[in-house]
């Protein structure tokens, strides 16, 4: 590894002052626009908030690798040149970098945060580290963070290390001596990233790996773990990790950086019970200290770049702009065509059911979660649960490989009133989603018959942290007490899947311009041979209506696959009024039908058309 001190530190030293007289005049039309561009995201004082740019308190930016050939870097690393020009464009445009301890003066009513602050932090402990950051943070003066994972650090040289599915060299990651130096400049300080939680576990009987600190792993002959085995082994790792930092460093962390950034309740817990202060999470949003209980593990949203972005990417994506999707593309998905004594048969038709979603360029599946009984109940469960029979143990299998393989965007379906029907009890029916939500890799929720979500609030354009926000500080007292429970129920399966989506399934001739303020998605029942449901004299949405045509979608429903010419045409009438959220029931994936060369080129969002190209 090279030296600071060495001839990177002089080349570095250069290329710095070459940038800070160069960039100027290279990017000065571009700097002006994007110092207008981020005056929403100035801070506090004076900026108003919309939803196209909310004002956080501070920005959070989190890095991987840094190379100087772009070749060297995976998706999450960055170029030499992209990670000076993002520092000087920082310093030159006011924005003023913060720690960990300017955040917790904030957070407790002391000094407030810069009207510019940025905190940046670092995962994984490469050498770039000590090569690359620390001299930008020594040149800039740049408080940083850094996260590391302890089994990696304590790799002896020589010996390769595990870092997911690639086997690295020890010297690829720092030594703690360079910890040490980095730590004693002042500048850098030293967050867990866990001690051996950044890789997968089996995840269900079919082999799926499945991120550590999320999974009750799958341990054959044995079984799942227990929920009592999953926290104590998440306390042991959190713990190590923290005794290896204090005796290292001579300090204990006070953040936990989550692996993959994936966490759930029950980590922030043991996090918080030995100490733990901050989480570092990877959600793409504002972090708010005004927003945050001053009693609980405080979470900071980071923003990752990927590829390598450009500078102007970068500040776009600091303006925190609303991360939904620009399309929907949802089908379903019935465990039942999966099923077989004969695992290799299950294999084939899962693999004939991803090539169908490729080929048809949908970004999501509906997949139901249970097993429905003729009274309307439910008979059994596609996942392992102590409340219903297990019908098999295949709703994990079908999520992760689906996500894995076809890039989809998984969201569950169990109907809340044929749980109650079934199990009598709210209690259980909670329970019910819990489970779920602890073995199944999901995205969101389908939430049917529950009239109550029709919730308007005066402003629609709302982002999803807003949206997650008014839900979470419902009062549903008044409501139908099975409206109540539906939401319940997903609240409960949210805290082990942060960031889960509602998607509310609204009642027949709900006006596709109204979304509900506390779903991320509303999906209005309709036929594919019926009048689109828009209020009387609306042809369209409207130009002006903010965010509603990407929270409002349409779903038709029907008894068999549908015929190629009446979907495609339904389709192109949708789109052409402004529609971009559309999802059909039933699609035969197995078979193909309807063909997916046949419709793909209107329903695929990966050729999405404009409105005037299909007026043409």
């Amino acid at each position: 590894m090279e030296p600071v001190s060495g001839l990177y530190a002089e080349v570095l030293s250069v290329r710095i002052r070459i940038a800070r007289l160069l960039l100027p005049t290279l990017l000065l039309p571009t700097l002006l626009l994007l110092t207008v561009s981020t005056a929403a995201v100035a801070g506090p004082s004076g900026t108003s908030e919309s939803a196209a740019a909310v004002s956080p308190e501070f920005v959070t930016v989190t890095l991987h690798d840094i190379a100087d050939d772009p070749a060297q870097l995976d998706d999450s690393g960055i170029s030499s040149d992209r990670l000076v020009s993002f520092f000087e464009w920082l310093a030159g445009n006011g924005w003023q970098a913060i720690s960990l301890d300017d955040i917790e003066r904030a957070r407790s009513g002391g000094k407030p945060l810069p009207e510019k602050a940025i905190l940046i932090t670092v995962d994984d402990g490469y050498s770039s580290l000590y090569n690359r950051i620390y001299p930008l943070a020594l040149s800039y003066r740049t408080p940083i963070v850094a996260a590391l994972t302890g089994s990696w650090l304590d790799t002896p040289e020589g010996t390769p290390v595990q870092y997911g599915n690639r086997t690295l060299p020890r010297s690829h990651f720092i030594s703690w001596e360079q910890a040490r130096e980095m730590q004693d400049s002042g500048l850098v300080e030293f967050a867990s990233h866990s001690y051996d939680l950044h890789h997968e576990v089996q995840g269900n009987p079919q082999g799926n790996r499945l991120p550590a600190a999320v999974t009750r792993q799958y341990i054959p002959g044995t079984g799942y773990e227990s929920e009592a085995a999953y926290q104590a082994r998440l306390y042991r790792d959190l713990q190590r990790s923290r005794e290896q930092l204090q005796r290292q460093l001579g300090k204990a962390p006070r953040a936990i950086a989550w692996p993959f950034g994936r966490y759930n309740q029950t980590a922030l817990h043991q996090a918080a019970e030995l100490g733990y202060r901050h989480s570092l999470t990877l959600d793409p949003e504002p972090s708010r200290l005004s927003a945050m209980d001053p009693d609980a593990l405080y979470a900071i949203n980071r923003y990752l770049p990927t590829d390598n972005p450009s500078l102007g990417e970068w500040v776009t994506a600091m303006q925190y702009r609303d991360p939904r999707p620009n399309a929907q593309r949802l089908v379903t998905i019935n465990p039942r065509d999966f099923d077989s004594q004969s695992p290799e048969l299950t294999n084939q038709k899962l693999g004939a059911a991803i090539d169908s979603l490729v080929a048809l360029g949908a970004t999501g599946v509906v997949i139901d979660a249970t097993v429905p009984d003729p009274s309307g109940g439910l008979a059994a469960a596609w996942f392992p649960t102590p409340q219903l029979p297990l019908q098999r143990d295949l709703l994990s299998r079908l999520a992760a490989q689906l996500k894995a393989r076809a890039g989809v965007q998984v969201l569950l379906r169990l109907p809340h009133r044929a749980a109650l029907r079934t199990l009598g009890s709210e209690q259980q029916v909670v329970e019910l989603f819990r489970d779920l939500s602890r073995q199944i890799p999901a995205d969101g929720l389908i939430v049917e018959d529950a009239p109550a979500l029709n919730v308007q609030a005066p402003v629609d354009d709302l982002p999803p942290w807003q949206v997650r926000a008014m839900r979470d500080n419902w009062d549903t007292a008044h409501w139908p007490k099975a409206d109540a429970l539906a939401l319940q129920a997903f609240q409960v399966a949210e805290t082990e899947r942060p960031g889960l989506q509602l998607i509310w399934l609204a009642p027949p001739q709900h006006s596709l311009l109204q979304p509900s303020s506390l779903a991320d998605t509303t999906l209005v029942p309709a036929s594919l041979h019926a009048p689109l449901p828009l209020p009387a004299g609306v042809d369209h949405f409207p130009a002006d209506g903010g965010d509603t045509s990407r929270r409002t979608g349409v779903w038709w429903g029907e008894s068999s696959p549908p015929d190629s010419k009446s979907l495609t045409a339904a389709v192109r009438t949708f789109q052409q009024r402004g529609g971009t959220i559309f999802g059909w029931s039933p699609q035969d994936l197995i078979e193909d039908r309807p063909p997916a060369k046949e419709i793909a080129p209107a329903v695929s969002a990966r050729t999405f058309p404009s409105p005037e190209a299909l007026a043409q």
